[in-house]
């Protein structure tokens, strides 16, 4: 399994937008990548070692190709395919090299041994805890138990007092902790919702209170009782209002119905003493009187005030029917039911007052046409109908007491229990905690005496271990005297670990390189486990030479080299351009006699630019003069001398890596040509003859912008940016007044 490319770096770290582009080589058997410092070379690095340990990169997107399919950086903790990688970087080498603590540095090598080291200081440091703890425990698990078992007894009893009784079987008569523990622990199974339901309100344990103990009520008969067909009522009194009663008018009697009603009456009474007289004025009645009268109290009169009567007498039975309405006294409920059929009664008695009143409406209306029975009369009745629900509800809370009285022992035991769960829940955080209080000490103390013998054991046997992992004194003095080259530093075994002595002596400290290089032969050492197959395996390298002279970098090389060679795949990274140059005349030697698109070793660099004030990065392919020459030097003249010829026209921020880079060809040109005056570039210059004006510009130039910090500070003026293509012809200039020859051919070289 091989990682073929990084298609994509977005937003993370200094990388800003980097795709893999199609001119760019897959990676190969064997790969290196040459940067400078702040180039990247770390966060690339550090991408290789999130596949390693397969942990997610958090930041930005990152995408690589793996074996022909793309693997997601944010998803690596998850992907079930990831090739085996070991990765040499900084983080290797403060993992992997510890100092302990005392009068003489004695150094743990090997990350393995490392944190077994500190695990047995950790672990020692708790054996001694756990074993002034242990009085501790018992007198906890002793207050625990006592707590929770008065905790129990004081709950139980309470509820015991409560619901026992005399007569009868009740289980709570012998009610007790162990069933209150019981009850609490049943509870505690129960969702949060679960136990919310089985809450009671105030109002509703006291409710159960008297439940508990009352006596069976006698059984209620259903509420029989029909309301008034409103609506049928309703269009009989409409019909008739819509009669006329048809015969010979008198129009006084036909507008008067006082008078009407009063003439009826007298008509009746003078028929019936066949009087010829005026029975109230004592005058003769004029001759067809009489008949005038009885032909307007017709038949049809008569049979209008018949159906008048009959509609009145039945809407007042209606009434009184309404009126006598009269459900079950309340005394006759459970006192629990009495507040819900209340409010149920109070609704029909409303009911039925609207209803009685809307029935008195429909007995006014008719004396209304009473009085006009020869007129229409028309009406809006609004119909008020009964309320059926209520009765309805009635009826329910009457079939609950009824099957209260028939079930009135479960509804006791039910009552009982109920009280029982709701105190129970009131009590269960406290016994909760108890409990856990109880379980925790025991826990503890039960576990104390085992966790001692453990710790001890495991002890010993990561000391065994350290002591195996330890690679003999005499093999490590001969690897750490074939990499740095010499023979100062040597290895002598102390107890865990190692002294390490500089010209015989304890070495207070170690350089960074020569603690580098100690991590770095425990790094190629551990290629060798069997859990690593090196075959299979990719191996990454960023900088092992850092802080060493360039002998010992020949040594550093050779080494890894030969550790290396069988490598399933083999990425390095410096910024060492010695160190470079050995990697390079080795994939050079490799890929001699085959085509460049198959060579096995593969180069590639890291360049640095700028979006506005923001430094960003990408890959590309190693400049074909930083491959072909032995020296960095014509890579940097290349670069200065493309920028001072160009005539494109670029953005301000192309500019911002020049300074930099005419530095390190300035600093290169000048070590050859006044090595006398080496680290001091000013004084190099003084000796270089040129004008002083270009000189000036060029130090400015340098001396301003040629530190990354810089960036971006306003008492700098951007603007002088803009001055590059003059300032680099000056810088050039100088280097064609001081050897002519040399420039021209330099210039032939980078031109061809």
């Amino acid at each position: 399994m091989k990682i073929e490319r990084i298609k994509k770096i977005k937003n993370h770290r200094v990388f800003r937008d980097f795709s893999w582009t199609n001119d760019l080589p897959d990676f190969n058997e064997k790969n290196v990548f040459y940067g400078w410092n702040g180039t990247g070379k770390t966060t690339l690095c550090n991408l290789f070692r999130a596949i390693e340990e397969g942990n997610n990169i958090s930041e930005g997107e990152v995408v690589f190709v793996i074996d022909g399919r793309d693997v997601n950086g944010a998803e690596l903790s998850i992907s079930q395919r990831l090739p085996e990688v070991r990765v040499f970087n900084k983080y290797f080498i403060e993992a992997n090299v510890f100092r302990s603590e005392g009068a003489l540095p004695i150094y743990i090598i090997g990350k393995k041994s490392i944190e077994k080291e500190k695990e047995v200081k950790q672990l020692k440091n708790r054996l001694e805890e756990e074993t002034k703890a242990l009085p501790q425990k018992e007198d906890e698990k002793k207050r625990a138990d006592k707590e929770l078992s008065e905790f129990t007894t004081n709950y139980a009893k309470h509820i015991k007092d409560l619901l026992s009784s005399s007569g009868g079987y009740n289980p709570y008569n012998n009610y007790n902790k162990s069933l209150f523990r019981e009850k609490c622990d049943e509870l505690l199974l129960l969702s949060e919702e679960e136990r919310d339901a089985k809450r009671l309100s105030e109002d509703d344990f006291e409710n159960l209170k008297k439940q508990k103990d009352a006596t069976p009520k006698d059984k209620i008969s259903p509420f029989d009782f029909e309301f008034p067909d409103t609506q049928k009522l309703t269009d009989q009194v409409n019909a008739l209002l819509a009669k006329t009663v048809v015969s010979k008018v008198i129009e006084a009697l036909k507008n008067d119905g006082e008078l009407s009603d009063w003439v009826k009456n007298g008509l009746e009474k003078h028929k019936k003493e066949n009087s010829t007289h005026c029975l109230f004025c004592d005058q003769l009645l004029p001759e067809g009187r009489m008949k005038e009268l009885e032909a307007h109290f017709n038949d049809q009169y008569n049979e209008f005030i018949v159906e008048k009567e009959a509609l009145e007498k039945k809407i007042q039975t209606e009434i009184k029917k309404v009126e006598s309405c009269m459900p079950p006294y309340k005394s006759q409920f459970y006192e629990d039911l009495e507040r819900d059929y209340i409010e149920k009664c109070q609704k029909l008695q409303e009911n039925n007052r609207v209803i009685l009143q809307f029935l008195g409406d429909l007995l006014a209306t008719l004396e209304e046409k009473g009085k006009k029975p020869f007129q229409q009369i028309k009406k809006n009745f609004e119909v008020v109908s009964g309320n059926e629900k209520v009765l309805l509800d009635i009826n329910e809370i009457i079939r609950q007491h009824n099957q209260r009285s028939d079930d009135f022992k479960t509804s006791i035991f039910n009552a009982r229990e109920s009280l029982e769960n709701s105190l129970v829940l009131d009590s269960l955080v406290e016994y909760s905690e108890k409990k856990d209080f109880l379980k925790n000490a025991t826990s503890a103390l039960d576990d104390a005496t085992e966790r001692i013998q453990a710790l001890e054991k495991k002890i010993t046997l990561n000391e065994n271990d350290i002591v195996e992992f330890r690679k003999p004194a005499v093999e490590l003095n001969a690897d750490i005297c074939s990499y740095l080259g010499r023979d100062e530093i040597t290895f002598d075994v102390q107890g865990t670990g190692y002294q390490i002595n500089r010209n015989g002596k304890p070495a207070e400290n170690l350089c960074e390189g020569e603690t580098a290089a100690i991590a770095f032969l425990y790094f190629l050492k551990s290629l060798e486990d069997k859990s690593f197959s090196l075959k299979d395996g990719i191996v990454v390298i960023d900088d092992p030479v850092s802080s060493l002279d360039s002998n010992s970098i020949f040594h550093a090389f050779g080494m890894m080299k030969e550790k290396t060679k069988d490598a399933g795949q083999l990425i390095i990274l410096t910024h060492s351009h010695s160190f470079f140059r050995q990697v390079k005349n080795w994939f050079n030697g490799i890929n001699r006699h085959k085509p460049e698109k198959k060579w096995p070793g593969q180069f590639y660099m890291l360049k640095t630019g700028s979006f506005g004030r923001t430094r960003t990065s990408s890959i590309a392919v190693i400049d074909p003069l930083l491959r072909k020459y032995e020296s960095e030097y014509h890579y940097l003249f290349s670069l200065i001398y493309k920028a001072a010829t160009s005539t494109e026209t670029v953005d301000l921020e192309r500019y911002y890596p020049l300074p930099n880079i005419a530095r390190r060809l300035l600093e290169s040109f000048c070590a050859f040509r006044k090595p006398l005056k080496t680290g001091n570039l000013l004084a190099q210059l003084d000796c270089i003859g040129c004008d002083c004006v270009k000189k000036t510009r060029v130090i400015r130039f340098l001396h301003t912008y040629s530190h990354a910090e810089q960036y971006g500070e306003p008492e700098h003026d951007l603007s002088i940016l803009l001055e590059t293509r003059g300032i680099l012809n000056d810088l050039l200039s100088m280097i064609e007044s001081e050897d002519p020859q040399h420039f021209n051919e330099m210039k032939e070289l980078v031109s061809g």
